[in-house]
């Protein structure tokens, strides 16, 4: 009875290390299949738990580089957030310039270097209000990727400490296995390999974080504001 619940938890194994993407000449070379895998694990182990270990130092790569990308998109997308930022306050000072100056009903007027008539300023209220209507959408986005990257990079920054720790008990529960040949520490060597490979796997495989270039794509274009608004702010409705 143990022989067939001890081949059955390897073999489970070996169909694991396929889906997780363990290259399929990397398991065949070790001469381990479903059919001879008790034969095969208690003759040489090592072979098998080196393919292990060989994945999971892929997947800190994979973690590490991913992690390392997304901290350079934060910092883009906070720069784009301050450019935005920075012209909303601008576009948001010069409509009180001209709400300013169309309650002073003293046309024409100068307001920022230029002449105005009461018509103008009123259409350059409607242009301003929905460059500002755009700028607060555009920061908002910016805002909601910039505390998404953010997390991705924690939970990246978790499952590569966790990563870490899980390989150097792996090789203790090897080690156990390799000492005892045991169907308990079988089991317990399994389900510490499925547990690691599924979350790592959960983690890698995140919807990818927009780039930069898309975003600016995706950001909202201004949408033409109302006459009947822009003279609804410029009264200060």
């Amino acid at each position: 009875m143990r022989k067939i619940t001890l081949a059955s938890s390897i073999a489970s194994a070996i169909t694991l290390l396929g889906y997780w993407g363990i290259p399929a000449q990397l398991v065949g070379s070790t001469g381990i299949t479903p059919e001879t895998a008790q034969e095969q694990c208690e003759d040489n182990p090592d072979a098998f738990f080196a393919s292990v270990r060989q994945q999971a130092e892929a997947d800190l790569r994979s973690m590490t580089e991913t992690r390392s990308s997304l901290r350079t998109s934060s910092a883009d997308v906070e720069n784009l957030h301050a450019e935005v930022q920075e012209k909303l306050s601008y576009a948001s000072n010069a409509a009180q310039d001209f709400r300013a100056a169309w309650q002073a009903d003293s046309f024409p007027v100068m307001i920022r270097g230029r002449a105005y008539t009461k018509n103008d300023v009123e259409a350059q209220t409607s242009s301003l209000l929905a460059q500002i209507d755009g700028y607060n959408e555009a920061i908002a986005k910016y805002t909601r990727t910039i505390a998404d990257i953010r997390q991705h990079v924690e939970d990246l920054t978790a499952r590569i400490v966790t990563t870490e720790t899980d390989l150097g008990l792996l090789d203790t529960r090897c080690r156990m296995y390799k000492a005892t040949h045991s169907e308990s520490d079988a089991a317990a060597l399994m389900a510490a390999v499925d547990s690691l490979f599924t979350e790592n796997a959960t983690v890698i495989s995140a919807s990818p974080i927009r780039s930069v270039d898309e975003m600016i794509r995706d950001t909202a274009t201004a949408t033409p504001v109302s006459h009947s608004r822009a003279v609804s702010f410029l009264t200060g409705k």
